[in-house]
């Protein structure tokens, strides 16, 4: 039996083996190790679009019952300085998360390591400061921003740009860690900062936000990529709730995202998904974050489009020709399925989930914790209140209220 999980930085190393052919000819694919460096919800959806395609992927993961983990073969416990004897086992490696030390990471690349994405990528995905430096450089929308060392930098900025304001952390934290605080007053700033004092913080001027969005680009090594159907997402209480295609943008709007998108992508030399948060607002696009891997917006894409963000991140990362990225229905709803104070587990109603026809249940295996994610429901139909309507029918059922 494994040791007690309390040491959020332990990790499980589940390995196993992948068939490659680069140049997709006729010979007989070559023994290939493909890592992932993470072991969540995100983890597991990319285990299984690998498995799809004969890859069985080595896992990295930080608890015994990670999403992942449990649906992963052959899990090995062992110490977080595993991480460089866990590269030695693969020949590429890419990432569910972004808690990983980056002079590691580093350090990997330049003793030869295949990271995908490369560090660059990660630097600018994994650091929020550093990110906003390189777009505000470029010349690129983001909001104003500042790095908070003291209660002074909070003041400062508000003399300038007032209340509200948004106070984040500048590195991902723990799974289920609040990384971002809106804050109406000095009192409320100095709150955040006293709770939060161990981490390090930024603080950004509040956006009015039309619709927040989120353009999925996925790119090959060789530069070509392609675009999935531009999503809108929906946050309740600080946790994307909703998520919807196509967002509800005319043409002009979407066609620059995209190509903002593409272009980060290109900057960057990002390898697998990129993911761009933007926010719209009524002054135009301003660009909120990026992630370099698959994302929460993409769970869409596994029943809305020919070929998933996950599908498409292992193709892209082990450089295979990339699937083919259109929606497969006028409109697509995901609703997650979160946990409540009532720990509902969603697995003892999927019975009655299953009974709203033409929706498609995603349930991860989680403990069902206050404002954990467990799952998610897609629906597909002629159009957006339609699709919402079956998904909403589907998670309520899940969560243990009437599904009709």
């Amino acid at each position: 039996m494994p040791e007690p999980w309390y040491n959020a930085g332990r990790w499980v190393l589940a390995s196993c083996r992948r068939d490659y052919d680069r140049n997709v000819t006729s010979q007989r694919p070559a023994p290939y190790k493909l890592g992932i460096v993470g072991a969540g919800q995100i983890a597991r959806m990319t285990h299984q679009a690998a498995v799809k395609l004969g890859i069985t992927p080595r896992l990295l993961a930080e608890e015994h019952d990670d999403a992942a983990a449990l649906a992963a073969p052959h899990a090995v416990f062992s110490h977080p300085d595993a991480l460089s004897a866990f590269a030695d086992t693969c020949e590429i490696i890419t990432f569910e998360h972004e808690r990983i030390d980056l002079g590691l990471l580093e350090r990997l690349e330049d003793d030869g390591m295949v990271l995908r994405p490369g560090i660059k990528t990660i630097r600018v995905a994994f650091d929020k400061m550093h990110q906003r430096r390189v777009l505000l450089n470029r010349g690129l929308p983001v909001p104003p921003f500042t790095e908070v060392r003291g209660p002074d930098d909070i003041l400062d900025f508000a003399s300038v740009y007032g209340w509200p304001m948004v106070i984040k952390s500048v590195r991902a934290g723990a799974p289920g860690e609040r990384g971002a605080w809106i804050v109406e007053s000095e009192s409320e700033a100095l709150k955040v900062l006293s709770e939060q004092g161990n981490r390090q913080l930024m603080v950004e001027g509040f956006q009015a936000i039309v619709k927040e969005l989120v353009v999925l680009v996925v790119r090959r090594p060789s530069g070509s990529a392609r675009c999935y159907p531009i999503t809108e997402v929906i946050h309740a209480d600080g946790v994307c709730k909703e998520i919807r295609a196509p967002a509800s943008i005319g043409h002009r709007v979407a066609t620059e995202a995209r190509e903002l998108a593409l272009r980060l992508a290109d900057d960057f030399d990002a390898v697998g998904v990129l993911a761009v948060e933007l926010f719209l607002t009524t002054d135009g696009l301003v660009i909120n974050e990026l992630a370099a891997r698959p994302h929460n917006a993409g769970h869409i894409t596994i029943e809305g489009t020919p070929t998933s963000q996950f599908e498409n991140h292992v193709r892209a990362i082990l450089d295979l020709p990339l699937g083919p990225t259109w929606a497969t229905a006028p409109a697509i709803v995901t609703m997650n399925v979160i946990g409540g104070f009532d720990r509902i587990d969603p697995t003892d109603h999927l019975a009655e989930a299953l009974t709203v026809e033409g929706v498609q249940v995603h349930l991860y295996g989680k403990q069902p914790w206050p404002g954990r994610k467990l799952g998610h429901v897609t629906a597909m139909g002629d159009d957006l209140e339609q699709a919402r309507d079956l998904a909403r029918r589907a998670e309520a059922a899940l969560n243990g209220r009437r599904a009709w």
